[in-house]
C-alpha cells in the first residue's frame, strides 16, 4: 500500500512538471515565434547595407548635378523643366546603380527623390518667382542599435524597423525624427516597406492596424463591417503589388 502511494504520488509529480512545460511553450509559439523569426541579424545587415549604399548614390548625385547645373548643362530658367531634369538625374545616378545592386528591395522601379531646390540666393522667392540654380540631397543618422519588430494583428505580416532615425537637408536647421522599415516575401527578400528619401510604395502596419480599430468608434454599429471589408480590399490592393509576405 505504502508503494501504491508512493508510485501514485511520483506520477502526480511528474504530470505537473509536463504540465507546466506545456503551458509555458505555448504562449511563446503563439505570440512571440513569428517575431522572432522572420528576421535574423543577416537580414539587419543587408537592410543596413541598403541604406548605406543608397546614402553613397545620394551624396554622388548631388555632386554631379551640381556640377552639371554650373557647367550649364541644366536649364535653370525654367523651374518645371529643372526639376524634371534633375529627377531624370536621380534614377540614373541613384536608383539604377541601387537597384541594380538590390533588385528585389523597391516595388517601384522609379521613385522621386525627396530633394530640396535652392534658388539663387539674390532672387525673392515671395511670390514663388525665383529659379533654381542647385540641389540638395538628404543626409541619414541612422542608429543601427535600435530596431523593432512589429506583426500586424489585422493582416499576419511582420514589418523590420529602425525606430531611431533622423533625416536633415543642409541648408536646413530643423532635422527630422523618423523610422525606416522593411517586410520580408516568402522567398526570403528584403523590401523597403517604409523610407523617408524615396517617394516609392511606402505602408506602415501599426497606422493600418490602429485606423482598421478605430473604425468602430468612427462609423455607426451598422456599418462597421462594412467599412473594415472596404478598408482591408484598400489594403489588400496595395499589397498585391509586393510578393507575398511573411
Amino acid at each position: 500500500m505504502k508503494k501504491f502511494f508512493l508510485t501514485s504520488a511520483l506520477s502526480l509529480v511528474l504530470l505537473l512538471i509536463i504540465s507546466g512545460c506545456n503551458n509555458d511553450e505555448t504562449p511563446t509559439k503563439e505570440n512571440g515565434e513569428k517575431n522572432e523569426t522572420v528576421f535574423t541579424e543577416a537580414d539587419k545587415e543587408k537592410a543596413l547595407e541598403m541604406i548605406k549604399v543608397l546614402e553613397e548614390n545620394l551624396v554622388e548625385f548631388e555632386k554631379q548635378t551640381n556640377s552639371s547645373i554650373a557647367a550649364g548643362e541644366v536649364e535653370t530658367g525654367d523651374n518645371e523643366a529643372f526639376v524634371q531634369k534633375v529627377n531624370e538625374m536621380s534614377g540614373d545616378i541613384v536608383l539604377k546603380p541601387f537597384l541594380e545592386k538590390f533588385p528585389k528591395s523597391l516595388i517601384s522601379n522609379r521613385g522621386d527623390l525627396k530633394v530640396t531646390f535652392s534658388p539663387l540666393s539674390s532672387d525673392d522667392c515671395t511670390f514663388g518667382n525665383c529659379n533654381y540654380d542647385s540641389i540638395v540631397a538628404p543626409t541619414l543618422q541612422v542608429n543601427d542599435k535600435e530596431w523593432e519588430t512589429y506583426k500586424s494583428v489585422e493582416f499576419d505580416i511582420t514589418e523590420l524597423i529602425l525606430t531611431d532615425v533622423k533625416i536633415s537637408y543642409p541648408n536646413k536647421q530643423d532635422t527630422e525624427s523618423t523610422t525606416i522599415s522593411f517586410v520580408k516575401d516568402v522567398s526570403g527578400d528584403l523590401y523597403f516597406s517604409f523610407n523617408p528619401i524615396v517617394n516609392s510604395i511606402n505602408f506602415n502596419l501599426k497606422e493600418w492596424d490602429q485606423e482598421f480599430t478605430s473604425i468602430k468608434s468612427k462609423v455607426p454599429e451598422s456599418e462597421v463591417d462594412e467599412e473594415e471589408d472596404e478598408f482591408k480590399q484598400e489594403v489588400e490592393e496595395l499589397l498585391s503589388k509586393f510578393p507575398k509576405l511573411q
